[in-house]
């Protein structure tokens, strides 16, 4: 079977394009540095026709000026439109099909604060879905959003659906049937998300420090298994930043953070007082 970087090998680049070291129209001049940053640490993820600086997440070796990330804000308010595109020319449609999923991962990247590793494994299983055409008939976005909570689940820092769902202005219900559609299809995505996975991207998300991460963890970990199976862990993750967080944020904040009901939220801080909180 075809690997995912098949896609995106052939996307021809810009005639323009300068090189990341001198700055010379040369496509065949190899990329040693990132023009953004100075940064070493180059990685070509499948599904991506450009390397990407793993240190501040630039497409190195395109035309885009290094100092203007996409979809950035100008001086006077407005957006530069930076697309993926611009710097790509875009020779068939599945190449087309990869250049606009890769800006919808860019539009809900500060939302769902997706690191470069996230967004790279979310570029490859979309790559990978595309190969297998299960990307046909369905929009791009809700594609993208599948992408991101299975590409965020396999690198360990999972996003909960309903937060994916609604960044990308989605039902979670249609994202959910698309995830679980690619998980058979591609047969990836079932990594397990244990509670404590969660914490991280929701104490980030509500401004917690980390002291309040640490004793959420611990928390999550002291809660016994039986009380664990079956139950929705980003819920399970969700009441033990509540408690550590000893009143600096509110079920409600964390129920729509979490993206679950506070109903969720007060059934697991019963478990949580029942079972661990003295």
């Amino acid at each position: 079977m075809a690997v995912a970087s098949d896609v995106g090998s052939n996307m021809s680049k810009n005639p323009t394009q300068t090189t990341a070291s001198t700055g010379e129209s040369d496509g065949n001049q190899s990329v040693d540095e990132c023009p953004a940053c100075g940064g070493s640490e180059l990685d070509t993820p499948s599904g991506i026709p450009a390397p990407i600086c793993t240190t501040c997440g630039f497409a190195v070796g395109t035309s885009a000026d290094p100092q203007i990330p996409l979809n950035d804000s100008n001086e006077e308010g407005g957006t530069t439109s930076n697309s993926w595109t611009t710097y790509y020319s875009v020779t068939n449609s599945t190449e087309q099909q990869i250049a606009t999923a890769l800006e919808e991962v860019e539009a809900v990247r500060d939302e769902l604060s997706l690191s470069t590793e996230i967004r790279s494994r979310t570029a490859d299983v979309y790559a990978s879905a595309a190969i297998e055409n299960l990307t046909d008939g369905r929009r791009t976005r809700l594609t993208v959003a599948a992408a991101v909570c299975i590409g965020s689940r396999e690198v360990g820092y999972p996003r909960p659906t309903e937060r994916v769902a609604r960044a990308a202005n989605l039902e979670a219900k249609n994202v959910k049937r698309a995830l679980r559609c690619f998980q058979e299809e591609l047969d990836r995505g079932f990594t397990e998300t244990p509670p404590a996975s969660y914490v991280p991207f929701l104490c980030s998300d509500t401004e917690l420090g980390s002291e309040i991460e640490t004793e959420a963890v611990e928390l999550v970990q002291e809660l016994p298994d039986a009380e664990q199976r079956g139950v929705h862990p980003v819920g399970i993750a969700g009441a033990a930043i509540y408690l550590a967080a000893d009143g600096d944020v509110t079920q409600r904040t964390i129920a729509e953070i979490a993206g679950v009901t506070k109903e969720t939220i007060r059934v697991r801080l019963a478990d949580f007082r029942s079972e661990v909180v003295e």
